[in-house]
């Protein structure tokens, strides 16, 4: 993937995003604990990484949650995800537990119905949770992907589409990168 280095919190942590994607806060705002990227590509073909031109991601600084099982944890913040985005309904497609107990990535299958025609919308989110316990802070990194038709069916039938695996792979790839780099943020 053609990944680049970012600084979120003003430099306070580093982790990765892909070419193409902008800081949401340079023309909206966004809460202090949160950094926003969206996709502004126009032609998702050049870029050769499998994503499209309509992924966002979150990374979202929020006290640990009292949970010392990690899956029960990263449970919690995909609930609270979900409820947010107006549903309570979801899945899970694919998880794995990285990196001595401290990280968990995985894919949920989200359908909410929105809009004056309540049509249903599949939404499949990557969702990370990185605890930093020295600092009492779960980072919960998200990146969220509305489904075409095709791949809506193919995660109705529990497949996960090529592209929800790329972004897989991007969601492992900002974990595996995600740095601090001054403590003083959580101070």
């Amino acid at each position: 993937m053609s990944n680049k280095v970012v600084e979120l919190y003003g430099g306070a942590i580093t982790t990765v995003v892909p070419a193409g994607f902008l800081d949401a806060s340079s023309f909206r705002e966004v809460p202090d604990t949160q950094e926003v990227y969206v996709n502004s590509r126009r032609d998702a073909d050049k870029f050769k990484d499998g994503l499209a031109t309509n992924e966002s991601i979150i990374v979202d600084l929020l006290e640990t949650v009292d949970k010392a099982d990690l899956r029960e944890a990263w449970m919690f913040h995909v609930d609270d995800l979900t409820e947010l985005n107006g549903t309570s309904q979801w899945e899970t497609l694919q998880e794995d537990t990285i990196q001595q107990g401290t990280k968990l990535t995985g894919l949920v299958k989200v359908t909410n119905k929105r809009g004056k025609q309540d049509l249903a919308q599949t939404v499949v989110v990557g969702v990370a949770l990185i605890r930093l316990s020295q600092f009492d802070t779960d980072a919960v990194i998200s990146i969220n992907v509305p489904l075409t038709e095709e791949e809506a069916s193919q995660a109705r039938n529990n497949e996960v589409p090529p592209r929800c695996r790329a972004v897989y792979r991007l969601l492992q790839e900002m974990v595996d990168e995600f740095l601090v780099v001054d403590a003083s943020l959580f101070a």
